[in-house]
């Protein structure tokens, strides 16, 4: 049938690309495209990079300030031992020459002399060498000796048993101690160890409120710490983020800024390595203060957009009107025409613009075609296809043939005979997956393993002791889905080509997986692949029958060149079939699947 298409007149509808010119120039897109991307890019890294480079060394300039507090600090517990009056009393001690009680005394007047009257210690304890418990002790806030020994003495015991003169600085409960064992000069024997409480409202004195209401300070382990913050207070995100972060505290490295962030909270690392110890602080602060100045970028960039709204409200409107509206009736009438409306046409003249309405002429024309065609001809061609299948159904018929190898294997074993018995089982196998599984789109590994053992079987008993069969399967992958039929196509080629050339082969089925792929390896002996078979593997793997090289006595294996389509269209071109010479001339092919387990197993 013949359509007569309308001609053009003065009443088409105007140009679309007409309307789009008129439209983007209304909307200035290149100013608001410039004006977007500067404001975003220039100014988002830098005010970022700048807030954390003054948080960097806010956070540096804290630890250097306590940690040269408690070095001072260390330097009072040392000083002692420099100054010798209590080796001497020691010495004395030891002589006879002073009893203990006054050897202690002597100890405890200059301790209180020491770390008492000092605001920046909290307490002071004097084991003397071979005491289980402070043979001096003061506390400057009123703590209990009792508390101390029961709370706190545990804790300090593996240092108190050390051989080592290094002044410890550990934080247990919240509390700042500072342990050190006691050594002559002269002969370096132990003589008693010192324990002292240091005041971290004096050790911290002058931090920042605002960065001590969200600070934890980890002093060389961190397992205890001090925490300034309120949990209360905190949110979930912070608490997560103070664990997550503190787990990456490892109290070795030096001057070291790390970061880690949630939807509304950044937190800091910042490591610093001292000489008797190592300092760690964690801060966390909200994005919205910290990055104050670009949040006022984001809501100029908000004000900006509410001004546009009106012009894409425009927009809108506009494309829906002369795009897609005209697109909705043509995709409507393709449907209705794939629903097997055929020669449907598109009644509705009124289109927005000249081109959408020669689009319309042009698919009803077209649609009118293609009845006239499958009229003509669709039905001559199926009546011919439904002979071809008939055809085939009554040459091999998969019931008849499944209840022919039965009886076959039933007489088999009736006669004793389980080899043959065993071989029409692999066979049924083999055709019974073939014809079942042509339909379906992924199977089991484990499935598509079994039909191959049955191949396996039957070359086996044809080829006898000229076929060696290796496998390696990884029992991990077998529950991992793959399309059928492509392992089994890759051993026969294996054996065709390579066991059937030589007078003894050997065939390898490797099975194996990485963190993303799984492979599905067959090395097969034979003579070595000459440059033809190469071209000829390479053309059949890329699907090119014209570049195939033509060799008497062989054929192009449409196996080989299936697997690999059917891989490709399923899971992408990187995966596939690959196919080429390896170690001792033999032949290595390689199919390449996603590594993807089913969920739930």
């Amino acid at each position: 049938m013949k359509v007569n298409l309308r001609r053009r007149n003065d009443n088409e509808p105007k140009s679309l690309n007409k309307r789009l010119l008129a439209f983007m120039i209304l909307c200035w897109a290149v100013p608001i495209v410039v004006f977007f991307t500067f404001t975003m890019i220039s100014y988002r890294d830098g005010i970022i990079t700048k807030a954390e480079n003054l948080m960097e060394k806010e956070m540096e300039n804290a630890s250097s300030v306590i940690a040269i507090r408690i070095d001072e600090a260390i330097s009072l517990c040392q000083k002692p031992s420099y100054e010798k009056v209590w080796e001497n009393n020691w010495e004395n001690y030891k002589r006879s020459s002073l009893g203990k009680s006054d050897f202690l005394q002597n100890i405890n007047g200059s301790l209180r002399g020491k770390f008492y009257l000092d605001e920046r210690f909290n307490m002071y304890a004097f084991y003397l060498v071979g005491s289980e418990n402070p043979d001096c002790y003061s506390s400057r806030e009123g703590r209990a000796y009792t508390d101390y020994v029961e709370n706190t003495q545990d804790n300090i015991r593996e240092i108190l048993d050390e051989d080592s003169s290094y002044a410890m600085v550990k934080v247990y409960d919240g509390r700042i101690y500072i342990i050190r064992n006691l050594y002559t000069t002269s002969r370096f024997e132990r003589y008693g160890t010192l324990v002292v409480e240091l005041n971290w409202n004096k050790i911290f004195h002058g931090i920042s409120g605002e960065l001590q209401e969200s600070m934890a300070i980890c002093i060389s382990d961190r397992e205890d710490r001090i925490v300034f913050y309120d949990e209360e207070k905190l949110s979930k995100e912070q608490k997560e983020l103070f664990k997550s972060l503190g787990e990456k505290y490892d109290g070795r490295r030096d001057r070291v800024f790390q970061k880690m962030g949630s939807f509304r909270y950044n937190a800091y690392l910042y490591e610093k390595k001292c000489d008797n110890y190592h300092i760690g602080m964690i801060v966390t602060s909200a994005k919205q203060e910290l990055y104050s100045s670009l949040y006022s970028v984001y809501e100029i960039v908000a004000i900006m957009m509410l001004l546009f709204l009106p012009l894409i409200f425009y927009a809108i409107l506009f494309l829906r009107k002369q795009i897609q509206s005209p697109i909705r009736k043509l995709v409507d009438a393709s449907k209705k025409m794939a629903d097997g409306e055929i020669g449907y046409v598109i009644s509705d003249a009124s289109m927005p613009n000249q081109e959408f309405a020669h689009l319309m002429e042009y698919f009803n024309h077209m649609s009118i075609q293609v009845k006239n065609l499958i009229d003509s001809v669709y039905t001559e061609k199926l009546a011919r296809k439904d002979a071809q299948i008939q055809a085939l159904q009554a040459q091999i018929n998969p019931h008849f043939l499944n209840n022919t190898l039965e009886m076959m294997n039933w007489q088999a074993r009736m006669s004793g005979d389980t080899v043959v018995s065993k071989m029409i089982e692999s066979l049924g196998t083999v055709l019974d997956y073939r014809m079942n599984r042509a339909n379906v789109k992924e199977i089991w590994l484990s499935e598509e393993l079994h039909c191959t053992d049955a191949y396996f079987y039957i070359m086996s008993m044809r080829f006898g002791q000229r076929l060696q069969i290796d496998r390696e399967i990884d029992d991990d992958i077998l529950r991992t889905k793959v399309p059928p039929l492509i392992l089994q196509p890759i051993v026969e080629n294996a054996i065709v080509h390579g066991v059937e050339a030589v007078k003894n082969g050997r065939i390898e089925l490797k099975v194996f997986h990485d963190e993303e792929k799984v492979y599905l390896r067959v090395i097969n002996s034979g003579k070595p692949l000459s440059e033809e078979d190469k071209a000829r593997i390479e053309a059949m793997l890329a699907g090119d029958d014209s570049k195939i090289p033509v060799r008497q006595g062989y054929h192009t294996s449409i196996g080989i060149r299936n697997v690999n389509q059917r891989i490709k269209l399923v899971y992408g071109e990187e995966y596939g079939l690959e196919i080429k010479q390896g170690e001792d001339d033999r032949t290595v092919s390689t199919i390449t699947i996603p590594y993807v387990l089913e969920k739930g197993l």
